[in-house]
């Protein structure tokens, strides 16, 4: 692509045809095999090199297929806790593909996607994954996709299905035809005219800080184009921001200078780390009341987004509640995103976790001394403690926890929550008698005589009477005595006599005492 007679050394895109390439995204459940698949279509290894074999952010790249025909992958991870993700990665694209594995069909995962699809208005292709596989049930699967809500070729429904092996690459070919077909007789978006004065339009997918290259933002481009140089207008924490495109790289790292309509790229050197979803604007001139225009109604949705924001707030400082304070760092702003949404739902009988803080980048000596203030534990994804914050942490007693694999976060979370919504106190059971024989004193107090079965008996602790297996009565035991004298407990062999704090017990002979304590 050229624009504004610019001299380029290298681009993206680079269309001559009126249509741009479809934006495709790929959805389903974890371990179905959707980053396989896209690395058989751009022959990389990348899942071999994802931590667990899941993808932990987005990414985008644009492939060649044929004929000057191209198409821009968006690669979205799989785990329920980037639902967030998975719905901007579908409302971004034309297509989406819903990946079932042959062997495993519809999983949960499967169901939330087919949800995402509903809502979106990308149009969707069911892939069928993992055909190598030997006795796979392909109409049981396809059975189990439409019971799930999508009416499928073949079944009743037009929405197209493609069986392929991201292993073998069997059936990638034609699933790229298929991508092709389907962008043409449904056409793609943002066809239409952009604004005077307005060069592109593009949407965050991922932003990370890098250590070189500064804040960094995978884009997927909608309409026109980018080139180095051009501004670039958004709008962040409420303020209108127009700064020149610095750099663009690829996936790979490599540099390029214009970035075309329906491609994928990372623009580096923003001043600002944007979050997902993040519309930018390519501007011809710096200019502010453009922007502003542009950015009217996406203004709105985020003060609507901060006030949901403060009710939430305004929820967890609520005194009856209890909950769990942390201090979240993360090596991207998508999985930090994620992971605050997931940990937002967390709760259990009142219990809940409260994020102090949270940002992009290692784990600092100012998070412990945040989390000492505020009572809190630190937790990191994918991301680094600096030198001598481990020591510092330990002496200070704050618990650091990183992670390398999201779900486990959230687990280990979900499980403190657990623990913190137990009772603070607990009965434990410390000795049971069986009642021999009943006495009456001359004031009319009945005494129980009996013989510690097991354990021991004490004075002032809580007793269940027990008939026939079941709990007649709760009580508490009033005195103690063997033969004549007062005691404060009885151990297991002993006979002794037993005066309960209700006078009015309704206790036989043959009847079990089982007697507690109260522990923290």
């Amino acid at each position: 692509m050229v624009k504004g007679g610019k001299d380029t050394k290298q681009n993206i895109g680079g269309t001559t045809d009126c249509v741009r390439p479809p934006i495709v995204t790929i959805l389903g459940h974890v371990d179905h095999g959707k980053t396989t698949i896209l690395d058989k279509i751009r022959k990389s290894d990348v899942q071999r090199c994802e931590v667990g074999g899941m993808t932990q952010k987005v990414s985008v790249f644009t492939v060649d297929v044929s004929d000057g025909k191209k198409i821009t992958f968006i690669d979205t991870p799989g785990h329920e806790a980037f639902d967030l993700m998975r719905s901007r990665g579908g409302s971004i694209a034309d297509i989406v593909l819903l990946v079932v594995a042959a062997d495993a069909g519809v999983k949960p995962q499967t169901k939330e996607s087919i949800e995402i699809i509903k809502k979106s208005d990308a149009k969707p292709i069911v892939v069928i994954n993992k055909i190598d596989l030997p006795d796979v049930q392909i109409d049981k699967v396809k059975r189990e996709i439409v019971n799930s809500g999508l009416q499928i070729e073949g079944l009743g429904g037009h929405i197209p299905v493609i069986e392929v092996s991201g292993k073998t690459g069997k059936g990638i070919p034609e699933l790229l035809e298929l991508i092709l077909l389907v962008a043409e007789v449904e056409g793609v978006k943002g066809e239409e005219e952009l604004p005077e004065g307005v060069l592109g339009k593009a949407y965050v997918l991922e932003s990370v800080k890098d250590k070189f290259k500064g804040n960094t933002s995978s884009v997927a481009l909608v309409q026109g184009g980018i080139c180095q140089g051009d501004w670039l207008g958004y709008r962040v924490k409420g303020e209108f921001v127009l700064e020149k495109v610095k750099g663009m790289v690829t996936e790979e790292g490599g540099s390029f200078c214009v970035l075309d309509r329906g491609c994928g790229g990372k623009i580096i050197g923003l001043s600002h780390l944007l979050e997902l979803g993040t519309v930018v604007y390519v501007l011809k001139n710096r200019d502010e009341k453009l922007l502003k225009s542009l950015l009217s109604e996406k203004k709105k949705e985020d003060e609507e987004e901060v006030t949901l924001e403060e009710f939430f707030t305004i929820k967890q400082d609520k005194s009856e509640e209890k909950s769990l304070n942390v201090i979240v760092k993360s090596s991207s702003q998508g999985s930090l995103e994620a992971i605050l949404n997931s940990l937002s739902k967390i709760e259990e009988d009142g219990c809940s976790v409260n994020v102090v803080d949270s940002a992009v980048g290692s784990i600092t000596q100012k998070d412990v001394e945040l989390a000492e203030l505020s009572k809190s534990i630190v937790i990191g994804f994918e991301v680094g403690v600096e030198a001598g914050v481990f020591n510092y942490a330990k002496k200070q007693r704050i618990l650091i926890k990183t992670y390398d694999i999201i779900y486990k976060l959230i687990e280990e979370i979900e499980e403190a929550i657990s623990l913190m919504s137990l009772p603070s106190t607990a009965e434990e059971e410390i000795g049971n008698a069986t009642v021999k024989q009943l006495f009456t004193l001359s004031d009319g107090t009945t005494i129980l005589g009996s013989r510690v079965e097991e354990g021991v008996l004490k004075k002032d602790h809580k007793c269940d009477i027990v008939r026939d297996d079941e709990i007649i009565m709760e009580s508490k035991i009033k005195t103690l005595r063997i033969n004549k004298d007062t005691v404060t407990e009885v151990q297991k062999g002993f006979d002794c006599g037993i005066q309960l704090m209700d006078k009015d017990a309704k206790v036989k002979e043959g009847d079990e005492i089982y007697c507690y304590k109260v522990v923290k």
